[in-house]
């Protein structure tokens, strides 16, 4: 699927994703539905709610666009 800038109209779209890193590991950037749960050791997580994060970036501009596609 060919996308649009909506900043530039450049059909220039690159398709990529963001890591992250946590006590040595990587992996891709999620969205988690709700507010944060805070704790001691860090937020509480429920596993099947993360959606994995896609980004869009235009190799012209520069602008970045981020989807949760769940």
């Amino acid at each position: 699927m060919m996308r649009e800038c909506p900043k530039c109209q450049s059909m220039q779209i690159e398709e990529g994703h963001q890591i992250d890193k946590d006590y040595g590991e990587s992996f891709v950037g999620s969205f988690i539905p709700g507010a944060p749960d805070k704790r001691w050791w860090g937020y509480k997580v429920d596993k099947k709610a993360v959606i994995p994060i896609t980004q869009y970036r235009c190799t012209r501009c520069g602008y970045l666009e981020s989807y949760a596609k769940g």
